[in-house]
């Protein structure tokens, strides 16, 4: 993961570090949904493979973003 950008707040970017975007519907995730604007904008992306966010203790893999 190289970066990650939210449209409306319902859909997540993944923007990957081979130049791969993937869309993840934020609703598949309770946990993000229910985050205010402001604490989706405080994340941290952990060795290029996950996803954090600073509001909620929990950490997604590229893996389960995309599904696999």
């Amino acid at each position: 993961i190289k970066n990650i950008e939210f449209i409306n707040g319902s859909i997540l970017f993944v923007h990957l570090t081979n130049e791969r975007v993937f869309i993840v519907p934020v609703g598949k995730f309770p946990a993000i949904k229910n985050l205010s604007l402001e604490e989706k904008e405080l994340f941290e992306i952990i060795d290029n493979k996950y996803l954090s966010f600073l509001a909620i203790d929990d950490v997604y893999s590229l893996e389960e973003l995309i599904g696999l």
